[in-house]
């Protein structure tokens, strides 16, 4: 039985064909960042009371306090603040044992942000983690954190 506007086998594989390769380019475009955010959450300015986090309590605690960031108490009224993301390639590192761990190879950061042990594949330099600005209001207990 003919059909004058059926698709034939060629017709029908070219166009789906094109229509896939446009969904994936649609979903490739995402929101135009490569890499780890630099958007929303990581260029808020955190300010929170000290008590919610009882790590920080304890001079010489590391203790990470989310938005890609975490705080070591140095002094009864003084802080230091860190970026969590591994300078190697941007991954995330974990706070652990008092000190930053990259989960993707193996970089290992101490307390102060410098570097203890580099990633475990060949790579360009290592760089420290980068120190922020913190501020503290000893009368209320707020941190702020860049």
């Amino acid at each position: 039985m003919p059909c004058d506007e059926c698709l034939n086998r060629r017709e029908f594989f070219a166009k789906s064909a094109l229509a896939a390769a446009a969904l994936v380019v649609a979903e490739a475009c995402g929101d135009g960042q490569i890499g780890p955010p630099t958007a929303g959450p990581l260029q808020t300015v955190p300010s929170f009371n000290v008590s919610k986090f009882p790590g920080l309590a304890t001079v010489g605690t590391l203790v990470d306090i989310g938005f890609e960031r975490a705080m070591i108490r140095t002094s009864a009224t003084t802080f230091d603040g860190f970026s969590r993301i591994c300078t190697h390639q941007g991954c995330d590192t974990d706070v652990v044992n008092n000190r930053f761990e990259c989960p993707c190879h193996g970089s290992i950061f101490g307390k102060d942000g410098s570097v203890i042990r580099g990633p475990n594949i060949a790579s360009p330099p290592i760089t420290p983690l980068p120190k922020l600005a913190v501020t503290f209001d000893p009368a209320t207990g707020t941190i702020t954190i860049a």
